[in-house]
């Protein structure tokens, strides 16, 4: 991927809803779709390579209007299975919002039939899809894809809430990383 210099690894994308991420935890484990159209690259391939050296992560979001914004992490990875794939990220920047939609540190990923997030609610059952969920929290890049004019009040859509807000189904979103020393 050519974004901001090139050398990209894309980990997820979303982008026409062709694919239901609404997956169990083998699923995510293992990555699911295609890697030119939707798709989870799986939660194993990416402890392994950001276990092995510093990388940086870019999220792309587009809107409805085709308004872009991104939001770029340094030192992201994930823990091992044994973690519940931990999500671990410090200092963001970026134009998709003021602050990270993000969980900063130690969020668990949750799917449908492993609930490790902090809500009794269950998130990725209510919000559909995994994610690092941490209450529920302000984003969820795997919820389910509304199509333009249905995409305003979903709180199980995909969200980014500090560029659209909670209610605010993205149209298409990008995870990508690469090497810190990139």
């Amino acid at each position: 991927m050519e974004a901001a210099g090139g050398g990209w690894s894309v980990i997820q994308r979303r982008k026409d809803g062709t694919m239901d991420f609404q997956r169990t935890w083998k699923e995510y484990k293992m990555g699911f779709g295609s890697l030119f159209g939707e798709h989870w690259l799986g939660n194993e391939f990416v402890f392994l390579l950001t276990s092995q050296r510093p990388y940086n992560l870019r999220v792309e979001v587009t809107d409805w209007d085709g308004q872009q914004a991104f939001s770029h992490y340094d030192r992201f990875y994930i823990g091992s299975e044994k973690q519940n794939y931990r999500l671990f990220l410090k200092s963001h920047s970026g134009t998709a919002g003021r602050q990270s939609s993000l969980v900063i540190n130690g969020a668990d990923f949750s799917t449908k039939d492993m609930d490790n997030d902090n809500c009794i609610c269950k998130c990725a059952l209510m919000l559909t899809g995994g994610w690092w969920f941490d209450a529920c929290g302000p984003s969820n890049l795997n919820g389910m894809y509304y199509s333009h004019g249905q995409n305003m009040g979903k709180l199980n859509g995909i969200r980014w809430h500090y560029f659209k807000g909670s209610s605010y189904s993205l149209r298409a979103t990008t995870m990508m990383i690469r090497p810190a020393d990139f």
